[in-house]
């Protein structure tokens, strides 16, 4: 089986959870699909064929994107962005992507303790979902704009705002799903502009581009199971999965 049929299959498990959740695909693929297609050319494939995914999320509910989150998010990532790009060839990525998996594993442990314990308390994890935007959400922005630019996974940073920030379950996923094209297609277009796109990755691309499409299909038979209420146990649970994945 080749290396880009392997990266498919990968790449529709990460891309189900990218729809149902609103983020965590390539953070969920990239060690997978690096480790078989080398770092830099499994990075640039995920940045390009994530964007379908998350616009098929965006079209259901365009109406659902929150703004005002919208342009605090890309207002404080987007300038790191480049300072990512700039890292991938200064720093060692494989020890920057072990201590990103600890924290993410820290922060998500942390949110799943904290609704466990209020749903004991009071019966409904939704009680969990009311902690107010700390100020560490927003360094946890600026450091994803950096994670975004080197991995274009900068999704399990950016949660720890989100998460805070917007409650309603279509809201959170519309309004990630917007940032990710925005971010993934200014990156896609800074890619093409260095040479750094090939021939080579356009073909492994459109070999991956059915796995993805069942990726949107399987994502969204899914998440109409989920209620809203137990959204943020889900999402949490979806980046201490990341974390783990990020470990490997």
């Amino acid at each position: 089986m080749s290396a880009a049929v392997l990266s498919g299959i990968v790449v529709f498990f990460s891309f189900t959870l990218e729809v149902i959740t609103g983020f965590g695909g390539a953070v969920t693929a990239v060690s997978f699909v690096t480790a078989l297609l080398g770092m830099h050319t499994g990075v640039v494939i995920l940045t390009m064929i994530a964007i379908i995914p998350q616009l098929s999320v965006i079209i259901r509910n365009w109406r659902k994107i929150d703004w005002k989150n919208y342009l605090i998010i890309v207002g404080l990532m987007f300038p790191f962005l480049f300072v990512g790009r700039a890292l991938q060839s200064m720093v060692d990525t494989a020890i920057l992507k072990k201590i990103l998996a600890c924290f993410i594993i820290a922060v998500s442990v942390f949110r799943l303790v904290q609704f466990y314990i209020l749903s004991r308390r009071r019966g409904s994890a939704e009680e969990g979902e009311k902690a107010d935007v700390k100020w560490y959400s927003y360094l946890a922005l600026v450091g994803a704009g950096v994670i975004h630019g080197m991995f274009s996974s900068g999704g399990p940073l950016a949660i720890i705002y989100s998460s805070s920030a917007i409650k309603d379950r279509d809201s959170f996923r519309s309004t990630m799903c917007m940032l990710w094209v925005t971010l993934n297609s200014i990156l896609t277009v800074s890619y093409a502009l260095d040479g750094s796109i090939t021939t080579e990755m356009l073909r492994i691309a459109l070999v991956m581009i059915p796995f993805v499409i069942g990726g949107i299909i399987a994502g969204n038979l899914i998440v109409r199971r989920v209620n809203n209420k137990g959204f943020s146990v889900v999402v949490y649970a979806c980046l201490l999965v990341t974390g783990i994945f990020l470990l490997v």
